[in-house]
């Protein structure tokens, strides 16, 4: 089992994820008034899973060519051709590729990519917590301790907002069934990105 403390600062990071608004339905009545930028920018639909499984693709796709690029040009010590291997990921022009390539408003692209993110690791969190609890009885601890861990975990569980409770019911499933893929894409990103800056 992980040291709570560092489900602790998990927590106090997924709460910082600013996009867990509802979500918007895919379209409104005619009645209704149009949305504006900023609205349909956090308006999130069943498609939006293929874009951004997708445009996680592409981004993954330019990342590791980044690297490879990045690779080749130490080995020849070529400072120039270094440089122009990291200038797309410094700029964040994969992300700019990626959403024009799927033909869509880079604001909106980036956008989606950060709620189902968001979304994302906070199921992720809610799903460790879950685990936790399971796990107690396993644990080589006196029954206090037990108890209080368990009361521990269970605060934080009852403290943690569902993600997946904002979302319409289609999507809420839909993206139920892909988070295990979603997830690792997800991760396959980021971590690609973080080595590529640390370098």
């Amino acid at each position: 089992m992980r040291p709570l403390n560092l489900q602790l600062s998990v927590f106090a990071l997924a709460c910082a994820f600013p996009l867990l608004a509802p979500a918007q339905p895919a379209a409104k009545p005619a009645a209704t008034p149009a949305v504006t930028a900023d609205e349909a920018e956090i308006a999130l639909a069943v498609a939006d899973l293929d874009l951004y499984q997708r445009g996680l693709q592409l981004e993954i796709d330019a990342l590791r060519l980044a690297q490879q690029r990045l690779a080749a040009a130490r080995e020849a010590r070529d400072d120039v051709s270094e440089s122009a291997a990291l200038q797309p990921v410094l700029t964040r022009q994969y992300e700019r590729n990626a959403a024009k390539s799927l033909n869509v408003d880079l604001r909106r692209y980036r956008a989606v990519k950060q709620r189902l993110g968001d979304i994302l690791v906070l199921g992720e969190y809610i799903d460790q917590l879950n685990a936790q609890l399971e796990q107690l009885h396993q644990t080589g601890v006196s029954a206090k301790q037990r108890a209080d861990q368990r009361k521990q975990i269970e605060d934080l569980r009852a403290k943690a907002i569902d993600p997946y409770a904002v979302l319409d019911v289609a999507l809420r499933d839909a993206l139920k069934q892909r988070a295990d893929a979603l997830v690792r894409m997800r991760i396959n990103n980021r971590d690609l990105l973080q080595e590529l800056t640390s370098r």
